[in-house]
């Protein structure tokens, strides 16, 4: 059975991979309970794959402490390429396989958490497949200060003007798990569904019909959108 390690396994994205991969793999865990700063880069277990997920998230709150953002996600990340990066010959296969989580909002850069998920990328290794995910919803463990968290919660004061690319976390699973088999090294996945709604909309196709006043936001992109070619010529 071959090996994973997930980072970030207690979070939103990571506790739902984890169900969704754990009958096929043996599973390690990392996340910021245990800091990968403190880590030790020796002990880090030996594995095929390493879906690395763990970071401080948020545009927002990355405004309000762009410092932390950078040591969390830039230092944790060049600890984890440093341990796993291709030290064999060009002519042979990389021992690991290594899955960076990234995020939509590095294509406009306006926050410090855009900035730093981008600097990640710009420092990957050979061996490394770069993961774009969009507005991700559904599942366990959702994030509550997220609009599906605050509509779930019925915990909404207003909603923004904004339009994402909304996927289920359960074909975010699907395609990690693709990635892992599949994928190219090198190669850049965005994982999305490519038709991006208002949010207005996305509450009422989760049910949520509250009539609600429509706030602006600044800072933030009005409007995202995948590219979902890469990805769907796995199979997704």
């Amino acid at each position: 059975m071959k090996k994973v390690l997930i980072t970030g396994d207690e979070g939103y994205i990571g506790t739902n991979l984890w169900q969704y991969l754990t009958n096929d793999y043996l599973l390690y865990g990392l996340d910021y309970p245990v800091n990968i700063q403190n880590v030790v880069k020796q002990n880090l277990p030996d594995v095929d794959y390493v879906i690395h997920l763990a970071a401080s998230t948020g545009v927002r709150e990355s405004q309000q402490n762009p410092h932390e953002y950078f040591k969390n996600n830039l230092k944790s990340t060049k600890k984890i390429f440093d341990r796993y990066q291709n030290t064999l010959p060009r002519h042979r296969s990389p021992k690991t396989k290594i899955l960076f989580a990234s995020t939509s909002s590095v294509k406009e850069l306006k926050s410090p958490y855009s900035m730093s998920k981008y600097a990640c990328e710009l420092i990957a290794p050979d061996n490394c497949i770069i993961m774009r995910f969009f507005t991700i919803y559904g599942g366990i463990n959702y994030r509550e200060n997220m609009l599906y968290g605050r509509a779930k919660a019925d915990k909404l004061e207003y909603v923004t003007n904004q339009s994402r690319d909304y996927t289920h976390v359960d074909d975010v699973c699907r395609a990690i798990k693709l990635i892992m088999e599949k994928g190219q090294y090198g190669q850049l996945y965005e994982i999305g569904n490519g038709q991006p709604i208002k949010n207005v909309d996305f509450l009422k196709q989760i049910g949520y019909n509250k009539a609600l006043p429509i706030k602006k936001v600044k800072g933030e992109s009005k409007s995202t959108c995948a590219d979902p070619t890469n990805i769907k010529e796995l199979g997704w």
